[in-house]
């Protein structure tokens, strides 16, 4: 007897039900330390709602039609939802669709993107082999009993009316649902106080990857993430405006900066565009940080900023890496410093370090916004004061644009591995050295009067699982650790990082410029690829939260005593730091860090929200706060949601000011006035 359309779409729904709220439940199981919640709620609502919709649109077809879409939509959401986790424990973070190019990147590595899964990933093979089974050989022997006619009102026959009359049903269920589950975000006993992105924020705008997951789901997180980058939505900024702390006076000192803004108050009182209007009130209400005692401590000397390629605290060792330990030790050392993982690391902490921005989470922020300007910028500070800035990278522009990222933040010259002449691979487990990235790029900028440097390393890039030229290269020198392979072949090429880094600090000392420039070491990220488990084999610490995230930041300069730095820094501070320490003309309302040096709250704030301190550490997908070991100090509820509410306002404005291209609005929008070249001395003469 043909099945009535009810009870079809009744069993459709069940098993479609049953299956995807099992993929969520894995996927809650794998990535998060909080299983049980009223997200857990929230989470059963929307895979009944995405139920019905797939139960109303495979019950129309025949058998075999039926059998292939229902196959084709279980392997598209166990792919997804496998490839979701297993970029979670490789990245830190839930892939976004403004993602999708980087993501592709991660075919050249997919023997550590596999390595870094844990084997309860797999455990999405059971639902999705379970539903495969009872639609090809389960579905036609299993019949359903009679059920109450009034439950099905009496779909006795298959007529047109009455198959309407079925899906205008479902679709009332269906809105009845979704009514229930938006009732889910507003409700106040279904929010996490803490939280520092409201609910119906998150669904709109879902750029927090991981607190997005936590809420509604992989499958929801998928969908409205999309939604977000087709339709390019922007922030209710009248929401996130309403934090914002406006007319910050200060006690004038001899420390005081003296910023007029006469131009940018005039720009504000002509400006009705809205998102610009929000940026201008927000940035210029920001407090002005004074002066210290380390400003211009290195006026006037050369900069070289150099991105050490995947390097963690591992780099940190006297007998290994003589090197840059000397420089550890006898520079300005920041001892607890973190490179904060994103989707896009190398790429976005870069971004950061030369503009003092936050990026965008959910996207590779510095190609997506490659064309964007930032007067603002390391570059163009330096180029202002009559420096010659340039950058220089060994390796080609697969991953990154920066022949056109770097020019657009002021480096006045970029060079490749290909401008510079250095041998590079399209094979992915060949990097080149990073010798030759000192060899070749130094005689382009040893000899002008001052420079501005930014050196791009790669040797130690990632695969460390199989064999490669500088993977192997130092293995002889390594024999009396007990380490396994990969470990060895990552301390392989740091071994070739440290040997640049004496190559420059050598050349420097030829030169003469030695005592008159400033080096700048930092950590992109951690290195990826490595599984925590040979991680934790050589690190000295517990790889919990987000402490695989520390990185090692140093200023040296060889006439400068060494220091150590206890604060809890990120890239993020760099910039101000940096310009701070080479006495500047710069507006530290424009950089969302902080001068290391100036007296503030410091905390590191990493991109999906949560945050750690001298206290402990907060978690913004659990929405809870670790004390650290031997720590009695801790937050009340209220101080909490204000930190909470503080980093949630710069992370939005930041990628608000991005998305905008607001810096280059800034620096046009204050040249229409004819007088806004001349001096800050000036106009305080006058």
């Amino acid at each position: 007897m043909k099945e009535k359309l009810g009870k079809q779409i009744f069993k459709d729904t069940i098993i479609f039900f049953l299956f995807i709220f099992s993929i969520e439940l894995i996927v809650r199981f794998n990535t998060l330390s909080v299983f049980i919640g009223w997200p857990i709620l929230r989470i059963s609502l929307s895979s009944l709602i995405i139920a019905l919709i797939i139960g109303s649109i495979i019950s129309i077809k025949n058998s075999l039609i039926k059998k292939i879409i229902a196959s084709l939509l279980s392997i598209i959401v166990v792919v997804y939802a496998w490839v979701e986790i297993n970029l979670y424990f490789y990245l830190g973070f839930f892939m976004g669709a403004g993602n999708a190019e980087q993501g592709t990147k991660v075919i050249d590595y997919i023997k550590e993107y596999l390595n870094a899964a844990k084997g309860t990933t797999y455990l999405l093979l059971i639902p999705f082999i379970l539903i495969l089974i009872y639609y090809w050989f389960l579905e036609k022997k299993l019949k359903v009993k009679k059920l109450n006619k009034t439950v099905y009102f009496k779909f006795s026959i298959e007529k047109k009316s009455q198959k309407i009359f079925t899906y205008f049903i479902v679709l009332i269920i269906i809105i009845l649902l979704s009514f229930i589950y938006y009732c889910s975000l507003k409700t106040n006993f279904m929010q996490n106080e803490l939280q520092s992105t409201n609910n119906i924020s998150l669904i709109k705008y879902p750029e927090n990857s991981n607190l997005s997951v936590s809420q509604f789901g992989v499958l929801v997180y998928g969908i409205t993430d999309l939604n977000s980058v087709i339709f390019k939505l922007n922030y209710n900024n009248d929401y996130v405006y309403t934090y914002i702390n406006e007319n910050i006076k200060s006690h004038v000192t001899d420390y005081s900066r003296i910023i007029d803004d006469y131009f940018w108050n005039e720009l504000i009182s002509s400006e009705s565009n809205n998102n610009y209007n929000n940026l201008n009130k927000y940035f210029i209400n920001r407090e002005i940080t004074p002066k210290n005692e380390y400003t211009g401590l290195f006026e006037g000397k050369n900069l070289i900023v150099i991105l050490m390629e995947s390097a963690n605290e591992i780099v940190i060792n006297e007998e290994l890496f003589p090197n840059i330990y000397k420089l550890y030790s006898e520079g300005i050392s920041f001892r607890n410093n973190y490179s904060p993982r994103n989707s896009c690391s190398t790429g976005n902490n870069e971004m950061t370090v030369i503009t003092g921005l936050y990026t965008i989470n959910n996207t590779c922020t510095a190609n997506t916004y490659k064309s964007n300007t930032y007067y603002q910028s390391l570059f163009n500070h330096f180029n202002n004061t009559g420096y010659s800035t340039s950058s220089y990278h060994d390796y080609a522009e697969f991953y990154y644009s920066r022949r056109i990222i770097h020019p657009n933040m002021g480096s006045q010259v970029y060079r490749n591995a290909s401008d510079l002449g250095i041998k590079w691979s399209a094979l992915y487990e060949e990097w080149p050295s990073d010798v030759d990235l000192i060899e070749k790029s130094v005689p382009y900028f040893i000899n002008d009067e001052k420079f501005m440097t930014f050196l791009i390393s790669v040797t130690s890039h990632q695969p460390y699982s199989v064999d490669s030229e500088y993977g192997n290269k130092n293995l002889d020198r390594l024999t009396q650790y007990n380490y396994n392979k990969p470990i060895k072949r990552y301390l392989s090429k740091i071994l070739e990082l440290d040997a640049a880094i004496g190559l420059l600090m050598q050349k420097l000392e030829e030169s003469g410029k030695l005592n008159d420039t400033v080096i700048v070491l930092f950590g992109d990220h951690y290195p990826y690829g490595i599984s925590n488990k040979y991680l934790d084999e050589i690190m000295n610490y517990d790889l919990i939260n987000n402490e695989v995230d520390r990185t090692p930041l140093i200023i040296y300069n060889s006439e400068k005593e060494a220091q150590q730095i206890s604060k809890y820094t990120s890239l993020i501070d760099l910039a101000p730091t940096i310009l701070n320490l080479f006495n500047m003309n710069y507006d530290p309302r424009l950089y969302l860090g902080n001068d290391v040096f100036s007296d503030y709250d410091d905390r590191v704030i990493f991109a999906d929200g949560s945050w750690q301190n001298k206290n402990g550490f907060y978690s913004s997908t659990n929405g809870k706060f670790i004390n650290s070991i031997n720590n009695d100090n801790t937050y009340n509820n209220e101080e909490l949601i204000q930190i909470n509410y503080e980093i949630n306002l710069k992370q939005k404005m930041s990628s608000l000011a991005i998305k905008n291209n607001y810096f280059n609005y800034l620096e046009n929008g204050l040249k229409k006035y004819p007088i806004i070249a001349e001096t800050l001395e000036t106009l305080i003469e006058e």
